[in-house]
């Protein structure tokens, strides 16, 4: 007769108890050897447990949000940031920073309200960085179809002096801080009349697409010689300088090590080299922290690419100026250090007006104009410099994607390479063919 759970059961004398347990559909007994099994079992998987439990958790994601803006939720968003990608930030705008994961619960608490730009910057990087490496050898015909590291940048430009060498020479301006020469291509200015002017891209190391749009610029003044008169016409009458990446160490690095890395590489922390000019160098819009984005410098002209471009302004005297950078579609002018009235004002706008309707022609892209101190201080740009020692009109050129609308920051699809540099050979004809 079986017992009721757990009772134990007589077998004969001196014999071992077990344990009858009813388990459906049929009934289970467990001797005490199996039970001293059982327990060790129970043993190993605690185990497992506990070394499971002591192993470091997963890091937390990176997500780019917007955040809607009032005092305290900027304040709030940007202290927990760990990076900051808005260049225009004002009381009435959103802001766009990158945020852990973790850190959404103590902006819930806040009661901040925010948008997700990117769920996982760094899986967007990853994916890019896979596109990237699975290139055939044999290049697509378009060489603007995808994006390109310094090394193929370096041979490009120096594929186009080949192609027209009675109008295009490559010359290295000077030497970052690891030893790469800084290449300009000088296009044009045949002509007695030739107006200097220079253009540049990538102090941001991340703006990868104003490496592409400052090269495609070049290519389609070099291959569009023979065939566009507007392309002739300016070729003949600009002396034009050409520098890609005016920050080659931050660039590569941003290829292989961190995609959203902005300043050049001084000492690991960097240098923010749009803030190492002597015009207002130090104040407001910059920093004095070695970590902060924005880091000035020790000086002005500290870093070696920073000087580079100095010199090269110096000695070619350019009297029109870009620099190109991303992202947000604006179209910026001097001042952006102060909110005095630059005294070419009317000037910067009416021209910049002719800009951004020749931009908005190639694509009916808007890009916004308006004077760089109604974004957000900024002290030692370039452009302020360009302006303020040289008396060069300069403007910033923000690139794709929009802002406050684009939700692909700094990874810009590469299909969207070629519409881009439209935009920047439209602004780049125009502002010439003022002057």
């Amino acid at each position: 007769m079986r017992r009721s759970r757990g009772s134990p059961t007589a077998s004969a004398p001196g014999t071992q108890w077990s344990y009858t347990y009813r388990v459906f559909p049929r009934d289970v007994t467990i001797r005490p050897a199996a039970r001293w099994i059982s327990l060790a079992a129970l043993g190993v998987v605690l185990g497992i447990a506990a070394v499971l439990a002591s192993r470091p958790a997963s890091p937390p994601v990176r997500i780019a949000i917007r955040v809607a803006c009032d005092p305290a939720a900027c304040a709030l968003a940007e202290a927990l940031a760990v990076d900051v990608w808005s260049e225009e930030r004002g009381p009435r705008l959103p802001l766009d920073v990158v945020v852990t994961s973790d850190a959404l619960a103590k902006l819930r608490a806040a009661g901040v309200s925010w948008q997700v730009l990117v769920p996982d910057i760094d899986a967007v990087a990853a994916a890019e960085a896979a596109r990237l490496h699975a290139i055939p050898a044999a290049q697509p015909a378009d060489w603007f179809a995808e994006y390109r590291d310094y090394d193929a940048i370096t041979a490009h430009l120096r594929a186009l002096t080949e192609l027209a060498p009675d109008r295009v020479s490559m010359q290295a301006i000077g030497g970052s801080l690891e030893g790469r020469p800084l290449w300009a291509l000088r296009i044009g200015g045949g002509a007695p009349d030739a107006v200097p002017m220079l253009i540049n891209g990538t102090q941001h190391a991340r703006e990868w697409i104003a490496t592409m749009v400052t090269t495609c610029v070049a290519d389609r003044l070099v291959r569009g010689y023979a065939s566009d008169p507007a392309i002739r016409a300016f070729v003949d009458h600009t002396r034009l300088w050409v520098v890609p990446i005016v920050n080659p160490d931050g660039y590569q690095y941003s290829w292989g090590t961190n995609r959203y890395w902005r300043k050049n590489r001084r000492d690991g922390h960097g240098v923010d080299l749009n803030r190492n000019f002597s015009v207002a160098f130090g104040g407001t819009g910059s920093s004095r922290n070695k970590r902060a984005e924005d880091y000035h410098g020790a000086y002005a002209f500290s870093e070696p690419e920073s000087a580079a471009l100095r010199d090269l302004a110096r000695r070619e005297a350019p009297t029109l100026h870009v620099d190109f950078h991303a992202y947000g579609q604006l179209l910026l002018y001097p001042w952006s250090y102060t909110g005095t009235p630059a005294k070419d004002r009317n000037l910067f706008a009416a021209l910049g007006d002719r800009l951004a309707s020749a931009m908005f022609a190639a694509h009916q892209t808007r890009y916004r104009l308006m004077s760089s101190i109604e974004l957000y201080p900024a002290a030692g740009t370039m452009s302020d410099w360009m302006y303020g020692e040289l008396g060069a009109l300069s403007y910033t050129i923000e690139l794709r994607p929009t802002w406050p609308g684009g939700a692909h920051g700094f990874v810009l699809p590469p299909e969207q390479i070629r519409p881009t540099c439209d935009e920047g050979l439209a602004a780049v004809l125009a502002l010439r063919g003022a002057n």
